[in-house]
């Protein structure tokens, strides 16, 4: 059990490297339904990097703590961090991680101000647990972060199955600029379930999503095939995805397995290079 905690915060710490392109080396030079295509799945990779921090926190808090025979209040790190109710057999229990208002620097450099809160229905290691994530005033690396974040365990003999929902999402640029986001995701562990290391581990991605800009610019997203992911690697290896600005067509495809920061992203019949994290 305590192996499978380890893995589940894994993954998340893992899932921060974001699945969409960062930036662009360009193949053709975009017109401006293209260029908003590629400027919106950037912005996409911004958004689900700090959303999936989150989950690392949060999974990171659930691990360290245990969630049993806890002090009503405790430090990890820069964060205050506080469960209620203190027992081993009340359920749901309510967590909150206070960062402050000043700026509290972790591990991976990111700067976190505000509170997250979340309830946890049980134990996640238990079929159908459910973690339920809002926030209070939170900002990472000065962007504010809104919307309620769920984990939910699907269950699996073999590995690792959770579904991360995203609803009412909005991240608010330090200018003002502010982008709204909704996606679901289901990770799916296909690799690496019989040994000890993380280092082996693979998942597939499938799910959907939407990002809208604050000028009414919207993208969709959706898997085309199966995202793969290795932990050995920061970026996505291979898959593709379906988008779709302004009833125009794209797709963004990983590659066939290297581990390499290239993707592509085609427009009608127009190729885009993109360079991963």
């Amino acid at each position: 059990m305590k192996i499978l905690h380890v893995k589940q915060f894994s993954l998340f710490a893992f899932l921060s490297i974001a699945v969409f392109a960062c930036s662009k080396d360009e193949k053709n030079t975009p017109g401006t339904d293209d260029a908003k295509i590629v400027e919106l799945s950037s912005q996409k990779a911004i958004t689900d990097a700090y959303y999936d921090d989150v989950s690392a926190e949060v999974l990171q808090v659930n691990t360290e703590n245990g969630l049993t025979n806890q002090p009503s209040t405790q430090q990890a790190g820069c964060a205050t961090i506080t469960v209620s109710p203190q027992d081993q057999t009340t359920w749901p229990k309510t967590v909150s991680i206070d960062y402050g208002t000043t700026g509290c620097i972790g591990l991976n450099g990111y700067v976190r101000k505000g509170k997250i809160s979340y309830t946890i229905d049980k134990k996640l290691l238990n079929t159908g647990a459910k973690i339920i994530v809002n926030f209070d005033n939170y900002t990472v690396n000065g962007y504010k972060l809104e919307g309620v974040y769920t984990i939910t365990n699907n269950g699996s003999a073999n590995g690792l199955n959770v579904t991360v929902v995203l609803t009412n999402g909005k991240v608010t640029h330090p200018d003002g600029k502010w982008y709204s986001r909704t996606s679901t995701t289901n990770w799916v562990q296909s690799a690496g379930m019989s040994t000890l290391t993380i280092i082996d581990d693979e998942y597939n991605l499938t799910g959907n999503g939407t990002i809208t800009s604050s000028e009414g610019n919207t993208l969709t997203a959706a898997s085309k095939t199966n995202l793969l992911r290795k932990v050995s690697c920061v970026n996505t290896v291979s898959g593709q995805l379906d988008l779709t600005y302004n009833n125009i067509a794209g797709v963004l495809d990983f590659g066939n397995g290297e581990c390499d920061k290239a993707a592509v992203i085609t427009v009608a019949g127009k190729q885009y290079n993109v360079t991963l994290p």
